[in-house]
């Protein structure tokens, strides 16, 4: 199933962006307009992260999003063949930053959202730094697809580390400089013990586990931001938050990190995956 799928999906990598874009307008049409694919989550998402804006503004955003997520998943499948070059001049960023962590002898984490292109920017990544790319991810339980994305994802030679299986695959890299990405607004499995802050107007929980690695091993921590300027076009913008993560108070830098992402969605509101259930968990009440 696999190796059909690769050959389904790597000769269609190699048509322009242009013409891919078409294919992902058709898909827009049938996924939202005809299938109503997850249109009342989206915009029961966008309403409540968003109550001051008017419906034809939300209505708006939510047109923008559908048309940025099947953006999203043709790129995706345009990793397969395009060029270093031609994916550094789609997405620039201020990759001088992670290089200069890595010659000061730090590791470095990376926490982001779901802002489109998240796996455009994993592979520029890659390319883009000296040290090793690490990805954290969680496995999807289509095996062809799962290893589909694990030959997309580590395209510049990035090493991917299952969350199922996280301490063995840090310990590869135990001896070597790296650079760790993570998305870090995943929905914990286990939201009894994840820490439960504000979101959009709503408490959603956080996992726990980025700031701890980081802490644990003296990381620096940057945030990521990911800037559409328009269809093919991207831009990364790194911010560094700490050089020593272990300097700081316990659960400050996920505060800051869910303050950061806040601030990046009202910036670019059609930029994230909104039609995820970020907020299906509720907390339970305390004793």
């Amino acid at each position: 199933m696999y190796l059909l799928l690769r050959l389904l999906l790597y000769p269609l990598s190699w048509l322009p962006l242009g013409v891919l874009y078409v294919v992902s307008d058709g898909a827009r049409a049938l996924l939202f307009g005809v299938l109503k694919y997850r249109n009342a989550i989206v915009q029961a998402n966008l309403t409540q992260a968003f109550p001051e804006k008017s419906l034809p503004e939300i209505q708006q955003i939510h047109r923008a999003f559908e048309k940025a997520f099947c953006d999203q998943w043709i790129e995706t499948i345009k990793l397969l063949s395009i060029s270093q070059q031609k994916l550094h001049r789609r997405m620039p960023g201020n990759w001088e930053l992670l290089q200069q962590l890595g010659e000061a002898g730090q590791d470095v984490y990376v926490l982001m959202g779901h802002q489109f292109n998240w796996e455009w920017t994993f592979v520029a990544t890659q390319w883009a730094i000296p040290q090793r790319s690490v990805g954290f991810y969680l496995p999807v339980s289509n095996r062809a697809f799962d290893q589909l994305m694990q030959r997309i994802r580590s395209r510049g030679g990035g090493q991917l580390v299952s969350l199922k299986n996280l301490r063995a695959g840090l310990a590869a890299f135990k001896n070597q400089r790296f650079v760790a990405g993570l998305i870090a607004d995943q929905n914990p499995s286990q939201p009894d013990t994840a820490l439960w802050l504000p979101f959009m107007h709503r408490e959603a929980p956080f996992f726990r586990g980025p700031e701890a690695l980081a802490r644990k091993g003296h990381a620096a921590v940057v945030f990521a931001e990911v800037i559409r300027h328009r269809r093919g076009q991207y831009e990364v913008r790194l911010t560094l938050q700490e050089a020593d993560a272990a300097a700081t108070p316990p659960e400050a830098i996920t505060r800051r990190y869910v303050e950061h992402l806040e601030a990046c969605l009202h910036r670019q509101p059609a930029n994230y995956l909104w039609s995820h259930r970020r907020w299906k968990h509720q907390r339970k009440p305390g004793p």
